[in-house]
């Protein structure tokens, strides 16, 4: 399966930090072969999919090449989650808590990759090393903004597992 990969923070990231591709590694919930770089255009359409199609609709919008801007809905797009889980809790009976493939399986996905997608994300990085992860750490940073806050966009690489 081929998926990308975002690095993004709440900070600009200056060009030392954009990730090598041969510094990534997968997080405890991710798995990659490997890592190959983007085009231009490339990047264009990621940025562009990561808007329309990953993150919540209308919570975000671009303002410069590499910047999105919060629209808040953070609280909205939470109480949905939230029932979600809730209602695939409420599927889990003693029969079935230990099947993987059932409702444990469904909570532990909606637990790690909110989002449901699977691109992977890199939040943390030093000198173009990072860990991709799943959307959990994303969404944990997008609660804590306000209207108007920005995020940074990095490196989009392309990854296969």
């Amino acid at each position: 399966m081929h998926s990308t990969i975002y690095q993004i923070s709440t900070e600009p990231i200056v060009e030392n930090d954009y990730l090598n591709i041969d510094r990534i590694v997968a997080g405890e919930n991710a798995s990659i072969s490997y890592v190959c770089e983007n085009s231009e255009d490339g990047r264009k359409f990621d940025i562009r999919f990561l808007l329309e199609h990953i993150l919540p609709k209308g919570m975000f919008t671009p303002t410069e090449e590499n910047t999105i801007t919060y629209n808040g809905g953070f609280a909205i797009w939470r109480k949905s989650h939230f029932d979600n889980i809730k209602s695939i809790s409420a599927e889990l009976t003693p029969a079935n808590v230990m099947k993987w493939n059932g409702p444990i399986g469904q909570l532990k996905k909606a637990i790690i990759n909110p989002l449901g997608t699977d691109a992977l994300f890199v939040t943390e990085f030093y000198d173009g090393a990072g860990t991709a992860e799943r959307s959990a750490d994303l969404m944990d940073i997008i609660a804590r903004l306000k209207k108007g806050d920005r995020l940074y966009i990095g490196a989009i690489l392309g990854y296969h597992n």
